[in-house]
């Protein structure tokens, strides 16, 4: 994991680079350039021109919101999950102009098809996290929904939040957009496009590996990752009580229908078992040091408020029939704590009478347990995927059917999707299907690659 590559600095001897600085001057004088050159090529405005412009707009945009991005002192972060996005970009972009080749599709018409494709991608790829996330993105105080918070977090895609479904359906979209307006195609072009959205996958899944996400369930195989503690592996185990954090593992208990946060385990000869901490004691709130300041969070027995906390945490889900559903995120808040600070967990003596004791804890370093490393999975499962789908163009049966190629990637991915989400645990089931979201949507897509197959092979037997 290695979510931060390096910094580049704010400035060259007090020059800004971003922001009204020498990034989008270099960016203007390179579109210049390019549009000059095609317009004395051309001697026309045509639609490449505009895609040009659209380049710059989009681009020219994130380079001034850049210096928003900026860490005080050290300089703009280069994520690893960033540049992996990126090399990915552009290797699927090759490998779609070197297989257009075959076609005679103009290089011009695939620049342009790809600008297409990239942006309807991250687009659907931001929607789809977005729709199954919204806790995260929706920012509550005091039980109302902040409109302008909620929209910026939604924007943010620096801090995270991709998923790949939405990006191939929102890639597939876009292209076909722009496939219809270009008259190109559709059929051939998607069989072209087929193998290298597997090469993006498969060298974007190491960005996932290296921001940390997307990780498996806890394993004892040799080869499994144990991720720095803080990580979202940790998070998830804390969170599901697999691991300590403080000597303490916590459970949901309910008690009629009333729902509490409860010790389910203390560490034997840990600090939280010293401070006479015991399984089954039912938490009220925290107390703790964070950035020096003192910060209390009190865990009710309808929703967690953690006052002060970050805004992708502060949401908090509402009661439903009765219950309320605990999100554990007071944790996250425990790993920002010094460690020479003591925690003070305030357990219920009487929760009818709403009385409390506080137990003194000195933090001390949390376990993590090795994980299926599933983004590794996913990218070799990706490459190979990649492999049949240029192997399958070769045979003659497939070359003859347009739009076979496609089909047969609908459903070789979809297939190994639904397999690589069982080892994964970061999702939880979807509306009581015992499946994940992305099994769901792979069931959907499998059955959309079978129906296509049939109809193509239908219509190719009667030529």
């Amino acid at each position: 994991m290695r979510q931060t590559l390096f910094y580049i600095p704010p400035e060259i001897f007090g020059i800004p680079i971003f922001g009204f600085g020498l990034a989008n001057l270099l960016l203007i004088l390179i579109i210049l350039a390019i549009s000059i050159r095609h317009f004395c090529k051309t001697k026309k405005w045509d639609e490449e021109l505009g895609n040009y412009f659209i380049i710059f707009v989009v681009i020219g945009t994130m380079l001034m919101i850049v210096p928003k991005l900026m860490e005080p002192e050290i300089g703009i972060p280069i994520r690893g999950y960033g540049v992996c996005l990126l090399v990915a970009i552009l290797s699927a972009l090759g490998l779609v102009l070197r297989l257009s080749k075959r076609k005679q599709i103009p290089s011009e018409l695939i620049f342009s098809l790809c600008l297409w494709a990239v942006l309807g991608g991250i687009l659907g790829a931001r929607v789809f996290y977005v729709t199954e996330y919204w806790q995260d993105m929706a920012h509550y105080e005091n039980g109302q929904l902040q409109l302008l918070t909620t929209l910026y977090n939604i924007a943010n895609i620096a801090n995270g939040g991709l998923v790949v479904y939405g990006s191939i359906f929102g890639g597939i979209l876009g292209s076909l957009l722009f496939m219809v307006r270009n008259k190109m195609p559709v059929l051939v072009t998607f069989d072209l496009m087929a193998p290298a959205m597997m090469l993006g996958i498969s060298l974007g899944r190491i960005g996932c590996f290296l921001n940390g996400c997307c990780f498996g369930g806890v394993t004892d195989v040799a080869w499994g990752v144990v991720f720095p503690e803080g990580s979202p592996a940790h998070f998830h185990q804390m969170e599901h009580g697999q691991t300590f954090y403080c000597g303490l593992k916590f459970a949901e208990h309910a008690i009629g229908d009333t729902l509490f946060l409860a010790v389910k385990e203390v560490q034997p000869d840990s600090n939280a078992e010293r401070a006479g901490l015991k399984a089954n004691m039912l938490l009220r709130g925290i107390v703790g040091v964070v950035d020096g300041k003192t910060l209390a969070w009190e865990i009710g027995t309808q929703r967690i408020i953690p006052p002060s906390a970050p805004d992708k945490l502060a949401c908090c889900k509402k009661q439903e029939s009765g219950i309320a559903h605990n999100t554990f995120e007071w944790i996250a808040y425990l790993q920002q704590m010094s460690p020479k600070e003591k925690i003070r967990f305030d357990i219920y003596s009487d929760w009818q009478k709403q009385e409390t004791q506080p137990y003194f804890v000195t933090p001390s370093s949390s376990v993590v347990l090795p994980v299926h490393p599933t983004q590794i999975y996913s990218s070799l499962m990706a490459a190979l995927l990649c492999i049949i789908l240029l192997i399958l163009g070769r045979f003659e049966i497939f070359r003859r059917c347009d739009g076979s190629i496609f089909a047969a990637f609908l459903i070789l991915y979809s297939v190994a999707r639904f397999i690589l989400e069982m080892i994964r645990t970061d999702e939880d089931s979807f509306f009581g299907t015992g499946m994940t979201v992305s099994q769901n949507v792979s069931v959907l897509v499998l059955t959309t690659g079978i129906m296509l197959s049939i109809f193509l092979y239908r219509n190719h037997d009667k030529k």
